[in-house]
């Protein structure tokens, strides 16, 4: 069975321990110069500091007592919410994590009055498990910071 959980301070080494090892797993097509800034950019200190930050989120799946997945998002005040970062050990695709990861994220920031819901991939096998959840691909792309195109998907609730 699968537990999701809001990340605490004291996991914030085992957090960045999996997204590294899950950037390495599924993005190798990525340059080098990726990996080297994802290893600077999500140190300890970081994960550290976003775990007490309101407008971010910073999810841990476990099986057993094992990390298997995680999710960064964050909110912003004009009803927006971001995926920053969505991965899953590719030993544990296919069993629904990713999704309730997904549903966490989203009861999150329906919470704080969020209407739309974005993310991105490179990953061009993921469009199907976003449309499962509601997403719509929106046309075109975008470029992300390695030269990578990116689509963009949209998910927009209306409340009231």
């Amino acid at each position: 069975m699968v537990k999701i959980t809001k990340l605490k301070e004291e996991e914030a080494g085992i957090f960045r321990k999996l997204l590294l090892k899950i950037f390495i797993e599924s993005f190798s097509y990525y340059p080098l110069r990726a990996q080297k800034f994802n290893k600077r950019y999500w140190s300890v200190g970081r994960l550290t500091q976003y775990s007490h930050k309101k407008i971010i989120l910073l999810l841990l799946a476990r099986e057993a007592s094992l990390p298997v997945g995680l999710l960064i998002g964050k909110y912003y005040s004009s009803g927006k919410s971001s995926i920053l970062w969505l991965g899953v050990l590719i030993t544990h695709r296919g069993k629904g994590i990713g999704a309730k990861l997904v549903k966490h994220w989203e009861e999150w920031a329906k919470a704080k009055g969020v209407h739309t819901f974005r993310t991105s991939t490179a990953d061009f096998q993921n469009e199907k498990f976003y449309s499962k959840l509601g997403f719509t691909k929106s046309p075109g792309f975008e470029m992300d910071d390695w030269g990578m195109k990116k689509m963009v998907f949209i998910k927009k609730e209306y409340h009231g």
